[in-house]
């Protein structure tokens, strides 16, 4: 990855005029609590939300049952609009990551409203991104791409630096096994990285940025940003040997073991 490889996933909020905004967000407002389910695979898309309160994951289900974690959105994202087009049916689950508040938008006065105030264009550069960060998300080395995906996380929730993630999650988010997050939490360090076993925390957001780079890459393990990734190892003193008068030897000489060497005593 190179260094200019960009971050900002910018929801609709920041696309449209104030006055949009207020405009999608006047429809009547759902509280939805931390792990509600807000929007279900395979539903009939009635309706859009624009969320404003709180973060969300979209999840798909393959059809071997297998899951994807497909993305992160946070406050000022609209959710659900895929489903107005085609077949009309949810491709993917949004589950509330934290507390979420969220205005609910009715079909076809989110087609007139996209219709009265030229939303079209702003939606078609959102899409963009999205798909945009669909690819990006899937290339470079492991570590890089969790880095990456960990500064999204933190642009989506606007500064939250822990989140209740596992690290299957993680695997599904970027598109490897389990084990490979494991080891590439382990390249990126404790002082980078904080992950317990339902939870991670971002201790180093500088750090995670130069993980990001070719030149960090090859520097994670031996920089001058290393940190240690496993316990620290114990220094074990060296065995102090009693030294003995050589008349005291003479009288007190020093039992000897099996093979014939001379013992000698540890403190």
């Amino acid at each position: 990855m190179s260094e200019d490889h960009p971050l900002s996933l910018s929801p609709l909020r920041a696309l449209v005029p104030h006055q949009e905004w207020a405009e999608l967000t006047r429809y009547p407002t759902q509280p939805y609590l931390a792990g509600r389910l807000m929007l279900r695979q395979g539903d009939e898309g009635t309706q859009v939300l624009a969320l404003v309160e709180g973060m969300v994951k979209v999840v798909r289900t393959d059809r071997d049952g297998r899951q994807r974690l497909l993305a992160f959105r946070g406050r000022g994202d609209i959710l659900g609009e895929m489903a107005l087009e085609g077949a009309g049916v949810r491709m993917a689950s949004v589950w509330a990551m934290i507390n979420c508040k969220a205005a609910l938008i009715p079909g076809q006065e989110f087609r007139r409203l996209v219709d009265n105030h030229r939303l079209g264009y702003p939606l078609a550069v959102m899409a963009s991104r999205r798909l945009r960060e669909q690819t990006e998300i899937h290339d470079g080395a492991v570590h890089q791409r969790l880095a990456v995906a960990l500064l999204r996380l933190i642009e989506v929730s606007e500064g939250q630096r822990t989140f209740d993630l596992t690290r299957e999650e993680l695997a599904q988010h970027i598109g490897v096994g389990r084990k490979a997050v494991s080891k590439a939490l382990e390249r990126l360090g404790r002082c980078r990285v904080e992950a317990g076993k339902s939870r991670i925390r971002v201790i180093d957001l500088e750090g995670l940025r130069e993980a990001i780079t070719d030149s960090a890459a090859s520097e994670a393990l031996c920089g001058p940003r290393h940190c240690p990734s496993g316990p620290v190892a114990r220094t074990v003193p060296a065995p102090t040997v009693k030294l003995e008068s050589r008349s005291t030897a003479r009288t007190n000489a020093p039992a000897r073991s099996p093979r014939g060497r001379v013992g000698f005593t540890e403190e």
